[in-house]
Parts: C-alpha cells; structure tokens; sequence
C-alpha cells in the first residue's frame, strides 16, 4: 500500500470515530442528565424531611404553648430550598397510639385513659411540601411533581 492509501485509511477512520461519537454523545449525555435530576430530586427530599423534623424538634421541645407560626418559621429556615410551603399544621389533639406500626386512631378528650391503661398523649402533624426544579423536565418526567413530607410529634 502507498503511503496516499495509509493516508486515506487513516482518515476514513478517524471520520468513523467522529460519526460514532456523534450518535453516542447525546444519548450519554440524556441518561447523565437523568442520573443529575434523579439524584437532585433526592437531595431536595432529603432536605425537605430534614426541615419538617426540625420544625417536629422544635415542637417536642416547646410543648403544648408551640404555635404554627413558630414551627412554619422554623420549617421554612431550616430548608435549604426556597419555597418551601407548609401546607398545614394540625392543632394539636389527644390520640391513644395503637398498632404496629403506631397509627393514632381517632381524638380523644383530653387527658382521658387509653385501652392499654397510659394515658392519651397530645399529637401535632407537620405537611410540608416542595416542588422541585428539573434540568431536562421534557425528558426526565420528574418535573413539576410536588414533594410532600410529614412529621406527627407528640408534645407532652
């Protein structure tokens, strides 16, 4: 072979190279997109839980006189996220706990005996919700799917 055919093989080659890296290059770089929102949707989970058990911490800590203002102000400034909505606050309510794992059933009067002979306990739920902001939302159908967490804390 002379060394114009070394040249023309070497050539067609590297335009090979270029073609393939043409086809392969987008569907990489969708699938690495999917892999940063799926991750980033976890992130914003993982702070919006963490902002609802501090606003739950805070509550177990202040007791029955918590007001929502108190835990929405602390939810909201403990999210690293903006816009954070605290959706609602139950008032705080006497539940006897039952089950495995606990659900609390329906209110009782305050100060009353449970089944099991403990006392009714006073409950406060904590929702929570974020919508998170995807980088490819055509493409990933995470977008525009609204986060929730909740928390129930008893208070005394």
């Amino acid at each position: 072979m002379t060394s114009a055919g070394w040249r023309a093989f070497r050539e067609a080659r590297q335009a090979v190279a270029a073609i393939e890296f043409a086809i392969a290059a987008p569907v990489l770089l969708l699938m690495l997109s999917g892999a940063l929102d799926f991750g980033f949707r976890q992130w914003t989970r993982s702070c919006l839980a963490n902002a609802v058990a501090q606003g739950a911490y805070q509550a177990f800590l202040t007791g029955p006189a918590v007001t929502a203002a108190s835990i929405r102000t602390m939810v909201q400034a403990d999210s690293s996220l903006s816009g954070v909505a605290v959706k609602r606050i139950a008032a705080p309510a006497s539940y006897c706990p039952t089950g495995s794992p606990a659900a609390l059933g329906a209110v009782v009067a305050a100060g009353s005996t449970c089944p099991d002979g403990t006392a009714a306990g006073v409950y406060l739920t904590i929702t929570a919700t974020y919508t998170p902001v995807t980088f490819l939302p055509f493409y990933s159908g995470l977008g525009g799917r609204v986060l929730t967490e909740s928390a129930t804390v008893r208070l005394q």
